[in-house]
């Protein structure tokens, strides 16, 4: 079986190169890096957003960092990576409310086992392949030329280059919303057209 090239960052503290979800995700995925800090698995993220990523994160951390700020600081960048909190965390704090707007693709305790943990982990991986936003944002990257030049004018005479696009659809503003949207409606009326044509 071929394994998956999407790149998993594990950000805790506490575990050690050996751990058996390490040892288990690295017989189905390319590349697992643990990262002791999060800022270090931020800096990863950043120059490697072209590509897959899963993240993998333990709010508890040391030395002043915390996976909510990292979390936060991650969406700063993408919310295209699917984020498993792996922790303990309590449902009425604040901080879980966070977790959900900043739409943490799942929440598991600490005692989640191996199997079910790579297996979440499997589905996150799986799922990217059918997000729309996954699928504009690999068109935006496999188009030629400057995407720093102007793609599109919009009818108030707004223009947007493709990297503008990309980065609207990173961070899931409404005007990322609204490029997935019209993918969405150019794919349906492309079907449509396919669709009258066999008839």
């Amino acid at each position: 079986m071929d394994k998956s090239t999407t790149k998993i960052i594990i950000v805790d503290d506490e575990l050690k190169s050996n751990h058996p979800l390490i040892v288990k995700l690295g017989q189905f995925f390319e590349e697992v890096t643990l990262f002791k800090k999060a800022s270090d698995a931020i800096a990863k993220v950043k120059d490697n957003l072209g590509t897959r990523i899963i993240m993998i994160l333990d709010l508890r951390l040391s030395g002043g960092e915390t996976g909510g700020r990292a979390l936060a600081a991650l969406r700063e960048l993408s919310y295209q990576i699917p984020v498993i909190i792996w922790t303990a965390v309590d449902e009425k704090t604040m901080e879980f409310f966070d977790l959900i707007n900043f739409k943490a693709y799942a929440i598991r305790d600490k005692d989640e086992t191996t199997e079910n943990l790579v297996a979440l982990v499997q589905q996150a991986d799986a799922d990217m392949n059918y997000a729309l936003s996954n699928a504009l944002e690999r068109w935006i990257m496999a188009q030629p030329g400057d995407h720093d030049e102007i793609y599109a004018v919009a009818t108030n005479g707004e223009t947007v280059s493709l990297n503008q696009m990309l980065d609207e659809v990173r961070k899931d503003t409404p005007k990322g919303k609204e490029f997935t949207q019209d993918l969405v409606n150019l794919t349906i009326e492309l079907m449509e057209k396919e669709q009258k044509k066999d008839e």
